[in-house]
């Protein structure tokens, strides 16, 4: 292994994206929020995000070089053998300095008392970070995304590397859980041809009321996983559901926006609602996507939405949401599983579980960034 990039504790700068050195990859650092401002700054050297283009695959779900940041990122609600609920977190991300660009990912696993997580980094010049076109691979270090063809189906293995009562590992397979090819309405706007729901308008997704901010995103949120972890000292049988989003974008908030909330929510088998908020210091921007698993969706613009949550006076993470899509009649009293779901490499933010009741029940998750 390339000693220049070590994944244990080093000190490392993590490009603008980071904006800090990280001194140690332990949990419990503290971090400034303002770290979050890098998504808001201009760099003409890149690309922006344009309703001209469209998103194809499977070029798409390769690196997109042209502009600055961007990410795969993967949620699992799984559940043992003997009942128990259990959240995983797999994210890899790219940001460019220059004409360099560094890779770091971020991995976590949860019930509803512990929270553990870990962090690789590297670089392709290293080759610490290897893409396969044919079948489709991406790896960074030890953890690895490995299908049987473009994305979908296929095996992830990631984890920590520590060798007392800390350790954990996952071994997942994912399948796609969508209807048979040929019941999808696959004339949707909305929905590609190889079976993912694009956001916003053909796959560019606004992420601000009038400027010109937005990414290019997709999702998969259904999901069918089976495998193995190895959890509180023993190797444990899970199943789940996971849910796959790919975004990438030069610039992701406006000056004045703080952060966001990002909810991915199973309302039944058939059924997945994601809903985020861009919180601001002026008009806060959301937007929805209501995704069937026969391939229709029905995009909710920022008027259709209604998120709220208790006030605080110190900006922590809010532990509870109220989540209403009115015309769809989908009223959710949102409930975070585990406070302790934080990750803490460079910019702080929260990604946990969730259990929501009302007129659904079912469980997700909740992105959280920008609170202290």
């Amino acid at each position: 292994m390339i000693g220049l990039l070590s994944t244990r504790c080093v000190k490392l700068f993590i490009a603008s994206f980071l904006l800090l050195s990280l001194p140690s990859c332990e949990q419990g650092q503290q971090h400034d929020v303002g770290a979050l401002s890098t998504l808001s700054t201009k760099d003409d050297r890149f690309s922006n995000a344009s309703e001209n283009n469209k998103i194809s695959f499977p070029k798409d779900h390769f690196p997109q070089k042209d502009f600055r940041h961007e990410w795969w990122y993967l949620t699992a609600n799984l559940q043992t053998e003997d009942n128990k609920d259990i959240a995983v977190q797999w994210t890899l991300f790219r940001t460019a300095v220059n004409d360099k660009h560094w890779y770091f990912a971020h991995a976590a696993m949860a019930d509803a008392q512990t929270h553990l997580s870990a962090f690789r980094d590297g670089r392709e010049a290293f080759a610490t970070v290897q893409f396969a076109k044919s079948p489709f691979a991406m790896r960074i270090d030890d953890w690895q995304w490995q299908s049987s063809g473009e994305l979908l189906p296929a095996t992830l293995n990631f984890g920590n590397d520590k060798s007392d009562e800390t350790s954990w590992k996952a071994k997942l397979n994912l399948h796609s859980n969508l209807a048979l090819e040929s019941d999808l309405k696959v004339g949707l706007e909305n929905l590609h041809r190889k079976g993912f729901f694009l956001q916003g308008q053909n796959g560019y997704n606004r992420k601000h009321p009038s400027l010109d901010i937005a990414s290019h995103y997709y999702s998969q949120p259904f999901i069918k996983v089976n495998g193995q972890i190895y959890w509180q000292g023993r190797w444990q049988n899970v199943s789940g559901d996971a849910w796959f989003d790919r975004e990438w974008s030069s610039q992701f908030l406006g000056k004045e926006q703080q952060g966001w909330d990002w909810f991915s929510l199973r309302l039944n088998k058939d059924i997945a609602l994601m809903v985020y908020r861009i919180r601001s210091e002026g008009k806060d921007h959301q937007y929805g996507n209501l995704m069937h698993r026969n391939g229709w969706s029905q995009r909710l613009e920022s008027d259709d939405i209604e998120i709220e949550n208790p006030p605080s006076k110190h900006q922590s993470y809010p532990n509870v949401f109220q989540v209403k899509v009115r015309q769809y009649d989908i009223n959710l009293n949102v409930k975070v599983i585990n406070k302790k779901q934080i990750n803490q490499f460079g910019i702080e933010y929260f990604e946990g579980m969730v259990s929501f009741s009302g007129s659904h029940q079912g469980k997700g998750f909740v992105e959280m960034t920008g609170y202290r």
